[in-house]
């Protein structure tokens, strides 16, 4: 299974605390296993079209993913929101 790590600013989002097990062989598949369990967390990474947040950047083993990127078994995905503002 691969590991999803959150930023803290989610943890409210977040039942299961920051870092969960999750399946799916891409990012887009692991996402939805990861919204099975915090459906919370959706409207914060994903957008009404489903794509991922123009403020989010999310990293499938250092490299920054799309929805239909390879994840493997033993991934880390990791969840980013950029800081905007003036």
């Amino acid at each position: 299974m691969a590991t999803v790590k959150l930023p803290r600013v989610l943890h409210p989002a977040s039942r299961g605390g920051l870092s969960h097990e999750v399946e799916g062989s891409s990012l887009g598949a692991a996402l939805d296993h990861l919204f099975a369990m915090e459906p919370a967390l959706r409207p914060h990474l994903l957008d009404e079209k489903g794509e991922i947040r123009s403020h989010v950047l999310i990293f499938v083993d250092g490299r920054r993913a799309v929805l239909r990127d390879e994840v493997g078994d033993h991934s880390e995905i990791r969840v980013l929101q950029a800081a905007s503002g003036g």
